[in-house]
């Protein structure tokens, strides 16, 4: 998600909302960790001066070595004072290019904003995330400070800041429903992997598990404006309506009519699967009741799987409905299922 919205600032394609997300994540601890760490392959990868003309590359370059001559030049001068280096090597030079180009990114981001108003003391200060995640087999409803209310599902997290009635944004691995308190000022944002969704007072579902090949989001109510990092075109969903997002494409797929008492079926506690293949069957009774289950034999490589089962149904009534329609045995015990072909 940052290096798609890297590429829409160098690109002066960058909304202001997304100008905002980045803003705040520049002032948090993950921005140190992604210029030192991931910050050099990109350049590899992204900034290819080839691929992306358009960017300036080289006269980005040029302000960020710029940079790094004066601090080797503040080096050399601590080095001859004390006869000392407190950073050498390709240390140094990782972390002068995250300090150029965090600057250079400030100043981007200065300019887009420089007609809005003083941020505030408390905007400056260092953002303290919380985290919430699930476990298999367990579901929670969290309140937040907002008045929002965020549904998880099993085997998903979310992460927040701490002061979210000021910055509401939201990151999300796995399956959660939302019910967004009205805000107008303050916009609510839910990013999963490359899908971010903006809404101010809404509710809606996303899941992005990371096993699955793509993203989906279905609106119940309200309105809400999805967005593809690195594309220029959002999409608006109505009530009723669902798109999906193919992982690694960053691009939509065709929107369409949801089922939203499906869709929401495991908010409710209600376990439903539709034309699943058997392992993904699997991996959705694993995540739901929170077991291991272990598959020897020759089981179907082919075909769909569909269910529905009543709130709170125990894994032995759905194994053994599942036997009607397959030849199988299992045992279980101690949070371990075995099924033999």
């Amino acid at each position: 998600m940052i290096k798609g919205l890297l590429k829409k600032l160098l690109l002066s394609k960058l909304s202001k909302t997304e100008g905002k997300l980045l803003s705040n994540w520049l002032k948090g601890p993950e921005s140190d960790r992604f210029f030192s760490e991931e910050f050099d392959e990109m350049v590899e990868k992204d900034f290819s001066i080839d691929k992306y003309p358009e960017w300036q590359a080289e006269k980005l370059k040029t302000k960020i070595l710029g940079e790094i001559r004066a601090f080797e030049s503040e080096k050399s001068s601590a080095r001859d004072n004390s006869g000392k280096t407190g950073i050498s090597g390709s240390s140094f030079f990782r972390y002068a290019v995250a300090a150029s180009v965090s600057l250079l990114l400030g100043i981007f981001i200065y300019s887009l904003y420089q007609n809005e108003p003083t941020a505030s003391i408390s905007d400056k200060q260092t953002i303290s995330w919380l985290e919430k995640a699930n476990p298999a087999g367990k579901k929670t409803i969290i309140h937040l400070s907002d008045g929002s209310k965020v549904y998880l599902n099993a085997e998903s997290k979310i992460r927040y800041p701490e002061n979210f009635k000021s910055d509401r944004r939201i990151f999300l691995d796995g399956e959660a429903f939302f019910e967004v308190a009205e805000d107008s000022l303050h916009p609510f944002a839910v990013v999963a992997g490359d899908l971010t969704t903006t809404a101010l007072g809404t509710s809606f579902n996303i899941k992005s598990f990371p096993e699955e090949s793509q993203v989906s989001l279905v609106l119940v109510t309200g309105k809400v404006k999805a967005e593809v990092s690195n594309t220029e075109a959002p999409a608006f969903l109505k009530p009723g309506q669902g798109i999906s997002l193919s992982k690694g494409s960053g691009q939509f797929l065709e929107t369409f009519e949801a089922n939203l008492e499906q869709t929401l079926f495991w908010k409710e506690g209600i376990l439903h699967f539709e034309q699943v293949s058997f392992m993904d069957l699997i991996t959705q009774l694993e995540r739901w009741y929170g077991v291991e289950i272990t598959v020897s034999g020759d089981y179907p490589k082919n075909g769909g799987f569909s269910g529905t089962f009543k709130k709170n149904e125990n894994l032995i009534n759905v194994l053994q409905t599942i036997q009607f329609s397959e030849e199988f045995s299992f045992q279980s015990g101690d949070k371990k299922v075995l099924i033999q072909f």
